[in-house]
């Protein structure tokens, strides 16, 4: 993610979306970037129905009515933005599944960031836990921001998970873009593999504790040397923690305050990210925006 010139907003046309298109909007202010609103139509059409179950007959002209409906819809909205923010905003419909005409357009572009609203009608439930939702995420080649909040200023407080992956560089260097003149905070959560069995093995009741201690000490070590080899171009707090990622990232950016979450996909355990994993659940569970680099 080296710079923001495309920017990319899908809308289902509901309230959450249009959080999107106004993070979208000040987002494309900060870069001078081009803002893009997309809103990908169900075809209308009943065929493989059979006809005496057909409530009605859908002609071309109630596609047509349904078409010009929606774009007067997202030109209403691309306009009260426009007004808003000050920038232009670019209206794009297409017909097809969200997800397929979505990812397609991505690439059309190219858009450097995707964003959509955390509580639209379905589109986002089916974002996180749907098939075809599962392979736009493998598939992604660019970030992916969620908006889980309304807001129309600027990210203030960033936290950036780092598990020291092939991930974790292109998830800082997407903090420190997205987000110019911020505080960035960089997580990494450690855990002792099998620890329920440290204490009973060694005899003493205080050794899982001591081991705790000596494994946040060094992950706080190989945090500093990630965070001072990675030349960024400005101070990032470090904070190393004893726990699951998940749940640490959650609590930590909730107890901060922050605004938003980033967090990388690794490409070697996409599926466990995406199915089961860390991305998933902070997605999920934060109260702020999470941005979803691959």
């Amino acid at each position: 993610m080296t710079g923001l010139d495309q920017i990319l907003v899908g809308t289902d046309l509901s309230t959450g979306a249009g959080w999107a298109l106004a993070r979208g909007a000040v987002v494309a202010g900060q870069h001078s970037a081009r803002l893009h609103l997309m809103h990908a139509m169900p075809q209308l059409s009943l065929n493989g129905v059979a006809e005496s179950y057909r409530p009605y007959r859908i002609e071309v002209e109630d596609q047509t009515r349904w078409a010009d409906a929606t774009r007067a819809q997202l030109h209403a909205l691309a306009e009260a933005a426009s007004g808003r923010f000050g920038i232009a905003v670019q209206e794009h419909v297409t017909v097809g599944n969200a997800v397929s005409e979505i990812g397609s357009f991505v690439r059309t572009l190219p858009a450097d960031i995707l964003l959509v609203g955390a509580h639209g009608e379905g589109f986002l439930r089916d974002l996180l836990l749907g098939s075809t939702a599962f392979a736009l995420l493998q598939r992604a080649v660019c970030p992916l921001l969620v908006t889980k909040v309304e807001s129309g200023e600027r990210y203030d407080n960033v936290l950036v998970g780092i598990d020291f992956t092939n991930a974790s560089r292109p998830a800082l260097e997407a903090a420190l873009l997205i987000a110019p003149g911020a505080h960035v905070a960089a997580l990494h959560a450690v855990r002792i593999p099998y620890e329920g069995m440290i204490n009973v093995v060694s005899g003493e009741s205080n050794t899982l504790d001591t081991w705790r201690r000596q494994a946040v000490d060094a992950a706080r070590d190989q945090l500093d040397e990630f965070i001072d080899g990675s030349n960024a171009a400005r101070r990032v707090e470090r904070i190393a923690v004893y726990g699951h990622a998940a749940h640490a990232l959650v609590s930590c950016a909730k107890a901060a305050r922050a605004d938003l979450i980033v967090v990388g996909k690794s490409a070697t355990s996409s599926a466990d990210a995406l199915v089961g994993g860390v991305t998933k659940h902070v997605v999920e569970a934060a109260d702020c925006d999470v941005l979803v680099v691959p």
